[in-house]
């Protein structure tokens, strides 16, 4: 929460943007409606989003497209940055300006959990991207793949029959990988602040409720703190980021920020790919028999998820200047929304692209990658181990488990635009 904010103050502010969401959803636009959760039927909204045309000016005031080859080039652009520019906080820079009567604090200000955990800018983190490549890329996660594999099966042994495959299974061992990696001395209080930042990457968009705004600020808060406190012990793979990061001449400060990253949105991102894999790999059964026969197709169902069911859904840019767009100049200072799941779906680059179907990664053929992770520099400095994580969590599963069915319908959390997480999970899983 911002200095000297009551929670009066926070509550009016979160009910008043929750009120503007909703006022501009009424106009039928299809990405005021995502925003607000409105539907049912996010997919169908995502394909509204598409026929308004390459890249549409939302009443909610960004730019948004649906299409993934201008989604690609919109993540891609150096010029849009996913933290807000200079210019969207510039209200906050003068702190003897009184704020006039009618002028209401944007939700970052309000709310200033992007800053505990991305208090970096793009060219920051595509800065520190190959720095950290030695600890945290793909090649340098091999050597734990074992521990990884070796915690989702200890995790899966004790959930019990009936389990929340969501809190249970793949939530509680999301943090225990981190916290193994971090040599965190107290998981049972990293637990309990992960599972309290649930909802961050969702926050930068959609108003939370009063009742959670200032225990996830403050739990995101710790979490950064906690992470700062493994780096100047030079603990786990905290240390193994400060020691590369430094011998490039980069602070303490840089590896905090990469650090923070694998617990904040690092945790949720993993928890929530697993639970979308299994979900619609038990949606369609054929699949799901597929991966129970050779597990070895994991890592296609990993990709097929990260493209028809993605962790992130929506991912907001922010121009630092003009910026060419599908045939716009988009200006310095507006925002641009890739509806990340929408163009995943888009049927000129993916045949039935509605369909769950692993096989669409497991063969030679040329696919143009899903944007589920490529995303933006923060999040591919922990897409590695994300996918580790989920391709572990897969191959235990469907190994440990290959009676697992759903009960009932899982539903998803409220409040949840950018990720669309599942509020819960029951199974049967034996």
């Amino acid at each position: 929460m911002a200095a000297h904010t009551t929670d009066a103050e926070l509550g009016r502010v979160l009910l008043t943007h929750r009120g503007i969401q909703w006022i501009i959803g009424t106009k039928d636009d299809p990405y005021a409606l995502l925003l607000r959760c409105a539907s049912d039927d996010p997919h169908e909204l995502g394909s509204l989003i598409r026929q308004r045309g390459p890249l549409y000016l939302s009443s909610a005031e960004a730019w948004v497209t649906a299409h993934h080859d201008i989604g690609a080039a919109a993540l891609d652009a150096a010029a849009l940055d996913p933290r807000p520019t200079p210019a969207d906080t510039a209200s906050t820079d003068d702190p003897h300006r009184r704020r006039m009567p009618w002028e209401i604090p944007t939700l970052r200000e309000i709310l200033p959990v992007e800053a505990a955990f991305r208090p970096l800018g793009r060219a920051d983190y595509e800065r520190l991207l190959p720095l950290a490549d030695p600890v945290l890329g793909t090649a340098a996660l091999c050597e734990r793949q074992e521990t990884v594999r070796g915690i989702h099966s200890e995790v899966v042994a004790a959930a019990g029959g009936e389990p929340d495959l969501l809190h249970d299974i793949a939530h509680r061992a999301a943090v225990r990988v981190v916290a193994t990696l971090l040599e965190v001395p107290d998981e049972a209080e990293f637990a309990r602040l992960c599972r309290a930042a649930t909802g961050t990457l969702d926050a930068t968009l959609c108003p939370p409720h009063l009742r959670d705004a200032p225990g996830l600020l403050s739990s995101v808060g710790a979490l950064r703190d906690l992470t700062a406190a493994r780096v100047t012990a030079g603990a786990g793979i905290a240390g193994r980021l400060r020691e590369a990061l430094a011998s490039a001449g980069e602070t303490d400060e840089a590896a905090v920020a990469v650090g923070t990253l694998l617990a904040v949105p690092g945790v949720e991102l993993s928890a929530n790919l697993v639970a979308n894999a299994v979900a619609a790999l038990l949606a369609t059964p054929d699949q799901w028999t597929s991966l129970v026969e050779q597990p070895e197709l994991a890592e296609a169902a990993v990709e097929e998820t990260l493209r028809h069911s993605p962790p992130v859904r929506l991912q907001p840019l922010f121009a630092t200047a003009d910026v060419e767009l599908a045939g716009v100049t988009v200006p310095a200072g507006a925002q641009v929304v890739v509806a990340i799941e929408a163009a995943n779906r888009d049927p000129e680059i993916y045949p039935d692209a509605w369909r769950f179907d692993v096989s669409r990664f497991a063969g030679s053929g040329s696919v143009a990658a899903p944007l589920g992770l490529r995303g933006t520099p923060d999040l591919a400095l922990i897409a590695p181990l994300v996918r580790l994580q989920a391709v572990s969590a897969l191959q235990v599963i469907a190994t440990e488990l290959p009676q697992l069915r759903p009960v009932g319908t899982a539903p998803a959390r409220l409040r949840s635009p950018m990720t669309r997480g599942h509020l819960r999970f029951p199974v049967i899983a034996r």
